[in-house]
């Protein structure tokens, strides 16, 4: 392996745990420290939005990272095996959502619950949409293990 692949798998690797520790930090430090000590709900939302704008940003850096370093080492054609091909399409199509899913929440989910939240922010569609955020935030953690996982076989 020259260092340029090796920069290249570095950096692949930091991506991810980039992208799953940001995750990880929401789910299981910020969110619920979060919880703890801010007692206004709105100064909550607020915190919430700041903490998620600076991770987005980390997130879509991280993914432009994945996708560009993962061209080069797929184009490096060291493994060409069956079974290794088999992985990366699979791990490539688990990427691919957890990417889908990642601008669905900040492109789509996301203003339409600030529009939401000016106008009806204790209605049930809002609860829903808000439980369904977070929902994705799980799947996609899920996702971004089960792509470890697939890593650690390629």
């Amino acid at each position: 392996m020259d260092i340029i692949h090796l920069t290249m798998e570095w950096l692949h690797l930091l991506a991810i745990i980039v992208w799953i520790g940001a995750m990880i930090m929401l789910l299981f430090v910020i969110i619920p420290s979060a919880r703890d000590v801010l007692s206004e709900d709105s100064i909550f939302k607020d915190f919430i939005k700041s903490v998620g704008k600076r991770m987005t940003f980390l997130v879509n850096v991280s993914i432009i990272v994945l996708i560009t370093t993962g061209i080069v080492i797929s184009l490096s054609g060291e493994r060409n095996s069956a079974s290794w091909s088999f992985a990366l399409v699979i791990k490539h199509a688990i990427v691919f959502a957890m990417v889908t899913i990642h601008l669905s929440r900040n492109k789509i989910i996301a203003p339409r619950l600030e529009q939401m939240a000016m106008k009806k922010p204790l209605s049930e569609s809002f609860i829903k949409l808000q439980k369904l955020q977070m929902d994705l935030v799980w799947v996609n953690l899920t996702l971004g293990i089960l792509v470890l996982l697939l890593s650690t076989v390629l």
